[in-house]
């Protein structure tokens, strides 16, 4: 199982670095689009099995996500025209701040509102490539019992991806969500890199 996950990390990461060679982008919010667009289909066959997940099942929004540079900026950029979703990124943000990665799970990610993505066009490609085929499962694991029947495929080939955006522009690596695209969008332009690389990052 472990080959299997290991090759199709690498297919995800070469799809990725494929499509921003062929689809070259200076902003790094559209460098996020451009592999969230190429990774779509591949994303969605994933091993081809069923899928429970639906709009109303969020027990997976219940855990800290980590986010590339780029896919903050996107988010941040969609954010910022929503004075209400801004408001509850910056509030979480600052209610959390002394939370560990660990110390996130079971919080509801602040973008969950009645129990749908209120940015689901701009969600990072962790939330994209996550698929369970059983909704209990995913509730159970939220008290840290049972395991989750994952999509790995899909799983493995969006990690892989964001791997491969995480090593783009001159901003690498990942941060949590609420804290990086709170970094964002209390930061200038000019920051927004330095901003993001003081945000939670995940554990080694």
């Amino acid at each position: 199982m472990w080959a299997v996950h290991h090759t199709e990390f690498y297919r995800g990461l070469e799809h990725a670095q494929v499509a921003l060679t062929e689809r070259p982008a200076i902003r790094a919010r559209d460098r996020a689009v451009v592999v969230h667009d190429a990774m779509a289909s591949s994303l969605a066959a994933g091993n081809g099995s069923a899928r429970a997940c639906d709009r109303g099942c969020a027990h997976c929004c219940h855990f800290p996500v980590g986010i590339t540079f780029a896919e903050a900026e996107h988010l941040a950029f969609a954010i910022t025209r929503d004075e209400r979703l801004r408001a509850r990124i910056l509030a979480a943000a600052a209610d959390l701040a002394d939370r560990d990665w660990l110390g996130l799970t079971g919080i509801a990610c602040p973008l969950l509102v009645d129990g749908a993505c209120a940015c689901y066009e701009h969600r990072p490609l962790p939330c994209r490539a996550l698929a369970s085929a059983d909704a209990d499962a995913c509730a159970a694991s939220l008290t840290g019992t049972g395991l989750v029947p994952r999509d790995d495929v899909a799983f493995a080939r969006g990690l892989g991806a964001a791997a491969a955006l995480s090593r783009t522009g001159t901003v690498h690596g990942t941060r949590e969500l609420r804290s990086a695209v709170s970094a964002m969008l209390t930061s200038t332009p000019d920051d927004g890199g330095a901003a993001f690389l003081d945000a939670l990052a995940p554990p080694n």
